[in-house]
């Protein structure tokens, strides 16, 4: 189940094929090395014994080799998806590029070139003329990233627990269990027994405990843990708890207020009346993290009602949301995979957050099969990808002061924490009357690299 996929690299005229060998499916791509081992060189062998062909491959990723035409030189450009100039000189197989939009040297004695027009990923680099672009030159391709893993969760017996029950939990190392209501005017009641550690993978199932109909007797809510004496501010009973159950729930006192004791929760607890169930998860105050590529493999259901998700929180500074900015790498509800980047806007306030988004539409059949999810983010921008489809692409500059009066949440390195869940409702996730539980969310892997270089 674990492993990556065969990964082709493709620089032209050099092309490198990364993927399986001998039967056995690799668990990492081979230009990502783990986070402490003696590194391989780029092509996967050991640094002290080069071939001759890692040898030639290592020339041409430098430059050194010659491109050998124009058509391959406008390749190079193309990759780099943006708007420029292309020149190339055939005699010695030169191929440069220049951003933005250059004059050209129509009398530069060599040289042709062509004007790069990006759309969709990539460029068109065309038609060619007579002459060299004028300004900085740059190298016609960009370099590769080359990542190293600096953490990973597999979710099976090297990283997860045995509870007292006998049954395998996250690793409290890495996670915390979100309890209780929680954000979105969802309607499930999140509680670590909803999470499980099972056969590899982590799962997360989100459980109908009771029909809508069936009206719990007594209390909604009741009053757990908690002293009401005077020096704690607050006097907690049932009936005052009653406006921490759906459709009331309030985001403030006192459904704030956590227990007294060692247990972890809220003080009002509402577990016993909950119509729904199920766990989310979040390494807060345990791993936090900035720039990178972050990678989930996962299998997911968006019937109605089901709201499973993997986002990133800023956590610096004691910023309050939207100011700390949010990152939202799996947002699926409704047959749509969703991707976004939220921040503040002018006035910092929640009501004028500001949202960039990419989605598509999914079906039954694609939810079927466990699905890749990505988000490289670096000083300049955050792209997240679903099976190597990029769904958005965000350059941070939009979040700068400049635009929005309040610093930039993704920029110098700043640390966010992840969560990772299933919800029910809500804002987005539709209505669950309709749909039959349980419903599960499976999540094979997740890992996180820094970027080490590039080729």
């Amino acid at each position: 189940m674990k492993g990556t996929a065969g990964l082709r690299l493709c620089l032209v005229p050099l092309c490198l094929v990364l993927g399986e060998q001998g039967g056995e499916t690799q668990r990492r791509h081979r230009h990502m090395r783990r986070h402490g081992e003696v590194p391989e060189n780029r092509f996967g062998q050991p640094s002290d014994e080069p071939s001759a062909v890692a040898n030639a491959n290592v020339t041409a990723l430098r430059g050194d080799a010659k491109v050998l035409s124009e058509w391959a030189c406008a390749l190079m450009c193309a990759s780099r998806a943006a708007s420029g100039c292309c020149s190339y000189e055939g005699g010695r197989g030169l191929c440069e590029f220049v951003p933005g939009s250059p004059a050209v040297d129509p009398k530069a004695p060599g040289w042709s070139s062509a004007t790069c027009v990006p759309a969709y990923g990539t460029a068109k680099c065309a038609p060619w003329a007579v002459g060299k672009c004028k300004g900085r030159a740059e190298p016609a391709a960009e370099g590769l990233p080359i990542w190293e893993l600096v953490w990973e969760d597999q979710f099976d017996s090297d990283s997860c627990v045995v509870d007292s029950r006998g049954i395998r939990r996250p690793s409290p190392e890495f996670w915390s269990a979100e309890v209780g209501y929680k954000r979105g005017k969802e309607l499930q009641w999140y509680q670590p027994e909803n999470a499980e550690c099972k056969n590899g993978e982590l799962v997360i199932t989100a459980k109908r405990e009771r029909q809508p109909w069936e009206k719990p007797e007594g209390s909604q809510c009741r009053a757990v843990a908690w002293s009401d004496k005077e020096q704690t501010g607050q006097k907690l009973d049932n009936q005052s708890c009653a406006v921490c159950a759906p459709p009331y729930f309030q985001y403030y006192n006192p459904c704030d207020l956590q227990r007294q004791d060692d247990m972890v929760g809220p003080a009002c607890d509402c577990s016993h009346t909950a119509e729904f169930t199920s766990a989310s998860l979040m390494t807060r105050g345990k791993k936090d993290f900035s720039y990178g590529l972050f990678e989930l493999r996962a299998k997911i259901d968006t019937r109605p009602g089901a709201w499973p998700s993997w986002w990133a929180v800023g956590d610096f500074d004691f910023v309050p949301w939207p100011k700390n900015g949010e990152i939202d790498i799996l947002d699926a509800f409704q047959r749509t995979v969703k991707a976004s980047v939220t921040h503040a806007g002018e006035s910092g306030f929640a009501s004028s957050a500001i949202q960039h988004a990419g989605a598509r539409m999914v079906d039954r059949d694609w939810e079927k099969y466990y699905h890749i999810w990505q988000l490289e983010w670096d000083e300049r921008f955050i792209e997240i990808r679903v099976d190597g489809e990029s769904l958005l692409k965000v350059d941070l500059s939009v979040a700068d002061p400049q635009r929005t009066s309040w610093p930039n949440p993704f920029t110098r390195n700043k640390k966010f924490f992840l969560i990772l869940g299933l919800a029910i409702g809500g804002h987005v996730g539709g209505d669950a009357a309709m749909t039959a539980f349980p419903v599960q969310m499976h999540v094979d892997y997740l890992r996180v690299y820094r970027k080490m270089g590039s080729t």
